[in-house]
């Protein structure tokens, strides 16, 4: 029996930002993603669902350096076919996702995080190793990963080039308070940007949510006045009509309707 793991608009995965997405991706698959718009590859969907299902994607036929829809497609095709196989009721929107636009991209990589979270067993997962050997059996270079590179640089660099520089009498070198406290003022500039920046983007991921509830505030609505009208169309009186229309005019308690000619504030 197919299993629907579609959390819904209002489902908490909805409710993660870019910013948590790509740090989450970048950290489990040894990424380097800067952009929602660059999962549109679908190749690293492609190794979320590698590290849900253990032997179920075919990763050899998953094109990580895909720069073209047409090879896009190809890695979605992948992923649906492992939907498919192991009973997921998903349905993969490759035209939209293809087209890299932001909006379509991330409610996919919105639904893709809940998927992992309620089907991850937690077992360690390779990602580098796994898509390097998926890379070796496609015939193609494996590229250098920038992380150990980082790391071994740390590692073989010079103690003294950390250490502060000594006059040739063993004592530290003074600098004047001038350039140091230009380079301090540079530092809180550069400090401050960073956290505009940080409150930029926390700004436009709540632009982005509250969209989202408004499009299904306005569809229900539309639902439930088109129920309304339909029902008052109805000049016959029965129990069913009365129900409904009991229903639809129902308060919470403490919720107090506008009166009669009062228009109701706008939220």
């Amino acid at each position: 029996r197919p299993m629907s793991d579609n959390p819904g608009i209002m489902g908490e995965a909805y409710f993660v930002g870019k910013r948590q997405l790509l740090e989450w991706v970048n950290d489990f698959l040894g990424l380097n993603y800067t952009k929602v718009e660059q999962m549109a590859s679908g190749a690293a969907h492609c190794q979320i669902l590698d590290a849900i299902f253990p032997g179920k994607v075919p990763l050899s036929k998953v094109h990580f350096d895909a720069k073209y829809d047409y090879d896009f497609v190809k890695n979605y095709k992948v992923l649906q076919g492992v939907f498919d196989k192991m009973n997921v009721d998903k349905r993969v929107p490759v035209q939209r996702l293809i087209k890299a636009k932001y909006q379509d991209n991330l409610e996919f990589f919105q639904w893709m995080k809940n998927f992992f979270d309620v089907r991850y067993s937690g077992d360690e997962y390779d990602a580098v190793g796994r898509r390097n050997a998926a890379l070796r059996k496609q015939g193609k270079k494996v590229p250098k990963s920038s992380k150990a590179s980082s790391r071994a640089e740390g590692k073989t660099g010079s103690s003294a080039s950390r250490k502060p520089a000594k006059s040739s009498t063993g004592t530290r070198t003074r600098t004047n308070s001038g350039p140091r406290s230009s380079g301090d003022a540079e530092k809180r500039l550069r400090a401050k940007d960073k956290e505009i920046g940080e409150l930029t983007t926390h700004v436009e991921e709540m632009k982005g949510h509250i969209e989202l509830l408004e499009k299904e505030r306005t569809f229900y609505y539309t639902k439930l006045r088109n129920i309304e009208i339909l029902l008052q169309d109805i000049e016959e009186d029965n129990d069913l009509k009365k129900s409904v229309l009991d229903i639809l005019y129902q308060t919470d308690e403490g919720f107090e309707a506008p009166e009669e000619g009062e228009e109701p504030e706008e939220a």
